[in-house]
């Protein structure tokens, strides 16, 4: 067999061996909760609709809005001859917050990715397609983010980089991350594309504990179990129009000014939240981490003496020696605390699809 003629492999979108075989592409199921955002909802629902990449749905979940977006939502998907079967229109009749919304979307979606777009944001034609790409290049990954362009209120271009995301122009793996204390260094929610199992597994039960910066919670869970990639091309907008529920302060230039601070709900919140999560849900977590897998994973979220409470609070999760967990964590510790970031990033050679394809 003359291997020089199959493609490469991380180009797995184009191998046509899967095609013969019956294998389809993957189904991206795009989300987009929306709260009186009629203003910019429909321009959202179209850079959906021009993706290149031709496997998706789109399920929109309106937050009980009063103002005319649940018309013009009705308007598009109806005058949307190609694409109206792929919108699905979620009205609630309660207001819940984005994380609610999101939840219910993320319920009634069947692809193996998923995104959450935001209403007032844009998708460029080859988002979904990128993010595909690199999910299925080479490691797996939590989830995908790529870099994104800011707009204002009337779609003019203000800012060529959004500053959050820290790919240094390189695409980056992030593992054996630690969330003691906080950080970010991806970008926004709508840059993000996420595999729909890992979002059903840290997604809390019990209704949502945090009404904005959900992402936040999302991102972090979801990075703490199956690492993340940063895509250093721009593949959408976000839009800064000042009424965003966080990222609304303006482009300051040097100054990374993204949102006030004061509305970001307590670090220490969200990993109260995703501790009770995991002790909800032991067995679970236990039989797909493995169970050392499971106490690094607290030893990565916890200090310490977070962590002996915790074993001392549920002995019958936690039935080994005390002195053994304890001499565990600070043997991790002290491994941990060679590395001067809160992450590691692995770095890929990063070839553009358009001079790998010109090649």
């Amino acid at each position: 067999m003359d291997y020089s003629t199959l493609p490469p492999f991380s180009d797995t979108l184009e191998d046509k061996r899967l095609t013969n075989a019956g294998v389809a592409p993957p189904k991206v199921s795009v989300i987009i909760t929306n709260y009186n955002y009629s203003h910019y909802i429909i321009d959202a629902l179209r850079s959906v609709a021009h993706q290149s990449y031709s496997k998706w749905e789109c399920i929109i979940v309106d937050d009980c809005s009063s103002d005319d977006s649940i018309d013009k939502i009705h308007s598009f998907i109806e005058e949307s001859s190609t694409h109206s079967k792929k919108f699905k229109l979620i009205e609630r009749n309660q207001n819940g917050g984005q994380m609610v919304a999101f939840m219910q979307g993320l319920n009634a979606s069947i692809g193996p990715f998923v995104m959450m777009l935001d209403s007032d944001d844009l998708l460029l034609e080859d988002f979904l397609e990128t993010h595909i790409y690199y999910h299925l290049r080479s490691y797996p990954v939590a989830f995908t983010s790529s870099n994104q362009y800011q707009i204002n209120g009337d779609g003019a271009v203000i800012s060529g980089d959004h500053a959050d995301l820290q790919a240094k122009g390189e695409l980056q793996y992030i593992s054996n991350a630690t969330f003691q204390k906080g950080y970010w260094i991806w970008a926004t929610a709508s840059s993000m594309v996420f595999r729909s199992d890992i979002l059903k597994l840290i997604m809390p039960s019990n209704g949502a504990p945090f009404s904005i910066c959900a992402d936040y919670y999302m991102a972090h869970f979801a990075n703490l179990i199956g690492n993340s990639m940063l895509i250093p091309t721009i593949h959408g907008c976000y839009r800064r129009h000042g009424k965003n529920n966080f990222g609304s302060h303006p482009v300051l230039g040097g100054i990374n000014s993204v949102g006030d601070l004061a509305k970001h709900p307590p670090q220490d919140d969200f990993r109260k939240a995703i501790v009770n999560h995991i002790i909800e849900n032991f067995k679970t977590f236990q039989a797909i981490l493995t169970p050392n897998g499971l106490i690094f994973f607290f030893f990565r979220l916890l200090y310490l003496r977070e962590f002996m409470n915790l074993v001392d609070k549920h002995r019958d999760l936690f039935p080994g020696s005390k002195i053994k967990y304890l001499k565990g964590y600070l043997n991790f510790r002290s491994k941990r605390l060679r590395t001067p970031t809160p992450f590691k990033k692995t770095k890929f050679n990063f070839i553009d699809r358009k001079d790998q394809n010109n090649a």
